[in-house]
């Protein structure tokens, strides 16, 4: 009852919130666990299922009407999850989905845009890749951060954002890097995004880039995060703002409509049933939640890869304890690098790691509300 309670108080404040939604229309018929989206164009919205659907995509308009539907010939759809597309007119189905992180089987399926396909079918390229992080499947408890949901293209590449399972749970979203190419790759691991607020856990479910790719979006039961002012890849080194949706539902999909406006649906559920909504990018941004979502601490972790020693640069805001430890793949703490009181301003930290075996590590930044984790690889 506490966790219903703590629910239902969570959709009364989202609710008071949420400014700049707008509800568009119903989900068509048969389109009722919709999981990714492609906003194409006149009027043409591409969606496609999770599970329990064979290999289609459905374009439907903001009047109910599912206008055309693509079938992937020789793709299979274990548990579609997302669709994004680049610049050179290609779109990508990510079949990532991985609930019980036993999966060894995941692809991307690389296709031309739906807007330019003339008839009803299309034959897809394969891009497979795993997490070189994950060697039991299934994963065990502590380390299930290996189902995903969220897609996105930029630069030649293709980035995953995880939906952590993790028992005790830690809320963070890890950020893959694979190529947009055919073959087998080693999925690149980034960095992560703690995704609890309100001490509820909302995971990663679908993501976006703006069609001038300077702003991510990440969508949840109740709220979307976009990310802008970032560098490159480093999509949570920028600034973070949070948009309250007005209500917890499954959402599943989202796409820019253009730079200031997003579409968003969810799945039919107990929460609700199928239907599109639009958000508005407002000019001043929504951040009721930011005091309760964990903030970017800016940081940079060098050399990296590294063998011997290890240098951090940040700057930290206000004074407070400052802890630094170096955690292992299945979020095991394996060595405190720092846990002492620290004056704000810019910090420059060496430390040495002669005693570590060579891997992968995440180093653990926490500074009060503040949090960060970056990928470190440990040479012989």
């Amino acid at each position: 009852m506490k966790i219903l309670f703590t629910l239902l108080g969570l959709i009364s404040i989202t609710s008071l919130l949420a400014q700049n939604v707008r509800f568009v229309n119903d989900i068509p018929a048969g389109l009722e666990e919709n999981s990714g989206m492609l906003i194409g164009d006149a009027n043409r919205i591409w969606l496609h299922n999770d599970s329990g659907d064979s290999s289609k995509l459905y374009a439907i308009d903001t009047n109910q009407n599912i206008t055309k539907t693509i079938l992937l010939t020789n793709a299979s759809s274990f548990d579609w999850e997302d669709i994004t597309y680049d610049q050179q007119g290609n779109a990508y189905v990510a079949d990532i989905g991985n609930n019980s992180n036993n999966r060894q089987d995941l692809r991307i399926w690389k296709i031309p845009h739906p807007d330019s396909i003339t008839g009803n079918t299309t034959t897809a390229e394969e891009i497979r890749f795993y997490y070189p992080e994950q060697t039991a499947f299934p994963a065990p408890d502590v380390d299930k951060n290996y189902d995903a949901e969220a897609l996105i293209y930029l630069n030649d590449s293709l980035y995953i954002f995880t939906k952590d399972r993790t028992n005790p749970h830690q809320g963070f979203s890890r950020l893959y890097q694979i190529p947009a190419d055919t073959g087998y790759h080693a999925a690149i691991l980034l960095d992560s995004f703690q995704t609890n607020q309100l001490n509820v856990i909302f995971e990663i479910t679908a993501a976006a880039i703006s069609p001038s790719q300077d702003k991510v979006a990440l969508l949840n039961a109740n709220s979307i995060w976009v990310f802008s002012n970032f560098t490159g890849s480093n999509f949570f080194g920028g600034t973070v703002q949070n948009y309250p949706l007005g209500g917890t539902t499954q959402k599943e999909a989202l796409d820019f409509l253009n730079d200031s406006t997003i579409y968003y649906s969810n799945e039919n559920s107990f929460l609700g049933s199928a239907k599109l909504h639009e958000l508005s990018l407002p000019v001043a941004p929504i951040l009721s939640l930011e005091k309760n979502v964990p903030s970017t601490l800016p940081s940079f972790v060098y050399p990296n890869p590294t063998q011997h020693h290890l240098n951090i640069d940040m700057e930290l805001p206000k004074a407070g304890r400052l802890q630094i430890c170096l955690l292992n793949m299945q979020g095991q703490k394996v060595q405190q690098l720092r846990n002492e009181w620290t004056s704000a301003g810019k910090q420059t930290f060496q430390f040495g790691l002669q005693k570590m075996p060579a891997g992968i590590y995440m180093v653990n930044i926490r500074a009060g509300k503040y949090k960060v984790m970056k990928r470190l690889v440990l040479m012989d």
